[in-house]
């Protein structure tokens, strides 16, 4: 079966190519295929296409109402999608468990740093004088 590239004058009729998938129609005799680059093209006889379309027509008039319904379930679907993650998208880091219990294993435990106490700060060492000087009043 012959094969035209896109860019060649070729006669009047439907070609199609398959690698990428591409549908042409050329209307007049001596016009160029206007395709994608690269692409081959075969030509569909005339009467052949004649033929198919009442089998292409009658694909289509069955298959639209399944289209429509698939394409408005994957809108909705899409929809809902963006609302849910809008929704938790905020509070999602909530639900995310960061405990792991194995690193306490491995931590070393028995050295402690010697800054590991901070130092005690003057406004709270004088709250605990006046705390004991008030309990001892009481007394």
């Amino acid at each position: 079966m012959k094969t035209w590239k896109s860019g060649q004058k070729v006669t009047y009729g439907v070609y199609v190519s398959t690698k990428p998938f591409d549908v042409r129609f050329v209307g007049a005799d001596d016009e160029t295929l206007d395709g994608r680059t690269g692409a081959e093209y075969r030509r569909i006889p005339t009467l052949l296409m004649v033929a198919m379309a009442p089998v292409l027509g009658g694909v289509f008039v069955m298959a639209f109402p399944a289209v429509v319904v698939l394409l408005a379930v994957v809108g909705l679907g899409r929809f809902a999608w963006r609302q849910v993650a809008g929704v938790s998208g905020d509070t999602a880091h909530l639900a995310v468990m960061r405990w792991e219990p194995s690193t306490s294993y491995l931590k070393n435990t028995t050295e402690t740093p010697a800054d590991a106490k901070p130092a005690p700060d003057a406004a709270l060492s004088d709250l605990r004088d006046e705390v004991k000087a008030r309990r001892d009043d009481e007394k």
